[in-house]
């Protein structure tokens, strides 16, 4: 809705000659083919951004025209939409409160110390809104920066382009090469002791120079970097510069390359240390490089990188799309659609969009709150978890002011704003309905619920070929999938030492036995010296005769047998209880399941139906039925397969030699019919749905947390 050309109160400004801030400085943007106008204040760093028109207006305020002839000029030089006195009225109040025009009267020395203790209690304020980011200034790192320019003019140069992508590269192709021994680490291999060391120093060395980064890409456009200091994110300290001079900057590449720097520079770094990674030999200058290409790599990717959290991905993303203070517009287009739309508010005055604008607007704040709002709920728990008190005072804070101080604020404009005079009755009944609605929605509406777990086969019992002596494979003696018996062979395995130590061992009962046939009788003494040695001979043979038997690997049950290297096992050396092949018995299979005990409640309480899914990279699902459960609460695990080390779910207790995990389980075995055209072998993996009755999810949620803080805090 357009706001009314003429003002009842243009005549409390119309008389007063204006001029325009000495030092305000000035830069033109263009955004989605819209001309803007971006005011800096050098006193205060702040920047405003204008219309054209409205520019137009600014521009012409030189303390001798009246506010009167200014507005008539920019309505002659705009006769297609001039500026309403209604528009002009909220510009000067814009500009006076940016300290960027004088009036033609002496300054009012309370309103000016007034403003001052404003701004002093807004900048406290937002310390207090949020605790878990403080900045603390430290030093001007302009001077050096000056000092060092033509770094700066070296690095973000077409010859530092080059370079940059041939690192890049050279990384990207180390990685396909060596596909095979890349994988992501699990949290109980970082945070080990040994690693946490040069996991700090890898975390100092790549923030550095990030942040330098970010001033010589500054710097490298002719901007100054005046400010460094250190931001305590949630409790733990990170470097930053003030780039805020680049907004100014007219070029969006500038703009965007001074926000991308950072990840740049912690790119190039992860993909130094990575090629260093591949090249050196285990030690501390292998294990550095893996920190450094963790910390510069994965961690910049899904942080910094990240355009829904305001770090550089969002400005990098804001310069990208055109769409300057993104974060803000887009909370503030949300609610207008809120009001106008939800609660049919037909008066609320409309933000400054640009066309085909709306539709990114809405999406970025929606998903920015959800993905903040996730965030916000695992550094709250990690927070109470790593210190109960003061931790959960923070979490409690911040909490509140993310999301009771804004139902709070939504309140007080459904009761006291004056624009809702009119429609304040039916604006409230919309309200109610809304809010009747999304409470039944979260506490009355049922919605699917289902429990998922990873799963092991338990292998039969003698189902699983184990090697009984150490060996060569000679021969394997069975097709993959073949039908045996029980004690036919399925390996046979040759010991070079053993077929020498049998030749030995022939040849000293062979020599007993003739030491002992010379012998007169009458020597009785000598005689039983050799028979000793005679028997010690064969029993030694014995032995060795049932050591060369336990060479041939028998199947001790019927079934198919199933060898998965059959074509590479001959000519392979196999220890003492290696399995090489196993043996499926024909039958229901069982599988054992572990699952966390705070989920293990709906499990209990019965399902609709369990779908078991094995991992054999087709779809493929089973009906699965329980067949017992563990009457205790344990962190025993039947098996490594469930947990992160083989890529399952639970988290493992890094020194331990069995399978522990970190958060208690209640163990499960469950049954499945078997599928002749399906042959798994024992250790197999597969994911497992637990589908109850639909519930609200409401109680689901109350329930968790709950359960979380009775486990945290009730003992």
């Amino acid at each position: 809705m357009a706001t009314a050309f003429l003002s009842q109160d243009w005549y409390r400004v119309a008389d007063l000659r204006l001029r325009r801030h000495g030092d305000v400085t000035t830069a033109r943007h263009v955004y989605r083919g819209e001309v803007w106008h971006v005011l800096q204040n050098p006193q205060s760093g702040k920047m405003h951004r204008l219309t054209d028109a409205a520019h137009a207006f600014f521009a012409r305020l030189d303390g001798r025209r009246s506010v009167q002839d200014v507005w008539l000029r920019c309505c002659a030089l705009f006769p297609d939409r001039p500026p309403s006195q209604t528009e002009i009225l909220n510009l000067l109040a814009q500009l006076h409160a940016g300290d960027l025009i004088l009036g033609d009267r002496l300054p009012n020395l309370t309103e000016i110390d007034r403003r001052t203790r404003e701004e002093d209690r807004r900048t406290l304020l937002a310390y207090v809104k949020n605790p878990l980011s403080l900045r603390f200034p430290l030093f001007d790192p302009e001077p050096f920066l000056r000092w060092s320019a033509p770094v700066a003019r070296l690095v973000f140069s077409p010859f530092g382009a080059v370079v940059w992508l041939v690192l890049i590269g050279a990384a990207l192709a180390g990685a396909i090469l060596n596909r095979e021994a890349l994988a992501l680490p699990g949290m109980d291999q970082i945070a080990t002791a040994g690693n946490l060391a040069y996991l700090a120093v890898a975390y100092l060395v790549v923030k550095a120079l990030h942040e330098l980064g970010h001033g010589y890409a500054v710097k490298r456009w002719g901007g100054e970097v005046h400010e460094f200091g250190v931001m305590m994110l949630v409790f733990f300290p990170v470097p930053y510069v003030d780039a805020s001079q680049a907004t100014f900057f007219p070029g969006k590449g500038p703009r965007m390359i001074v926000s991308a720097a950072g990840i740049l520079v912690e790119l190039a770094v992860a993909a130094a240390a990575f090629l260093v990674w591949l090249a050196a030999d285990p030690g501390p200058v292998r294990t550095l490089a893996y920190n450094l290409t963790l910390i510069g790599g994965i961690s910049t990717l899904l942080f910094n990188g990240n355009p829904l959290l305001r770090f550089d991905g969002y400005f990098v993303f804001a310069d990208l799309m055109e769409s300057p203070n993104l974060g803000q517009r887009s909370n503030q287009f949300f609610w207008h659609l809120v009001r106008r739309v939800l609660l049919r508010d037909r008066d609320a005055p409309p933000p400054l969009v640009a066309p085909r604008e709306g539709g990114l607007l809405l999406v970025y704040a929606v998903g920015s709150f959800l993905y903040r709002m996730s965030v916000l709920l695992f550094i709250s728990i990690y927070l109470t978890l790593a210190m109960p008190v003061i931790g959960a005072a923070l979490a409690l804070w911040s909490l509140f002011t993310v999301l009771i101080l804004p139902a709070f604020k939504a309140l007080r404009y459904l009761v006291a704003d004056p624009a809702l005079d009119l429609v304040r009755a039916r604006v409230l009944a919309r309200a109610a309905l809304l809010l009747v609605l999304g409470f039944g929605a979260v506490f009355v509406l049922p919605v699917p619920h289902v429990t998922t777990a990873d799963a092991v086969l338990d292998p039969a019992e003698g189902s699983l070929l184990r090697v009984m002596g150490s060996g060569f494979v000679e021969r394997v003696l069975v097709a993959d999938g073949q039908a045996i018996k029980p004690g036919q062979p399925v390996l046979e395995l040759s010991d070079p030492f053993l077929s020498l130590e049998r030749r030995l061992a022939l040849a000293e009962r062979d020599d007993a036995r003739a030491r002992l046939g010379g012998l007169p009788l009458a020597d009785r003494n000598g005689r039983k010296l050799w028979q000793e040695q005679l028997g010690f001979s064969e029993a030694r043979l014995a032995d060795l005769s049932r050591r060369e038997a336990m060479l041939v690997l028998r199947a001790e049950v019927a079934g198919r047998v199933h060898v998965p290297e059959a074509a590479s096992l001959p000519g392979r050396f196999l220890q003492q209880g290696e399995v090489p092949a196993t043996v499926l018995a024909p039958g229901p299979s069982r599988w054992r399941v572990a699952i966390p005990a705070a989920d293990a409640g709906p499990v209990d309480a019965g399902s609709r139906r369990i779908e078991l899914a094995p991992r054999l990279g087709r779809p493929l699902v089973y009906r699965a039925r329980i067949l017992a459960r563990a009457p205790e609460v344990t962190t025993a695990l039947p098996s490594f397969a469930l947990t992160t080390k083989a890529g399952g779910g639970l988290l493992v207790d890094p020194a331990a030699e069995s399978p522990i995990s970190l958060t208690p389980v209640v163990n499960y075995l469950l049954t499945v019919e078997a599928d002749p055209a399906v042959t798994l072998p024992g250790g197999a993996r597969a994911r497992v749905r637990f589908v109850h009755d639909p519930s609200p999810i409401g109680p689901r949620l109350w329930r968790a947390l709950t359960q979380t803080f009775l486990r945290q805090f009730g003992s």
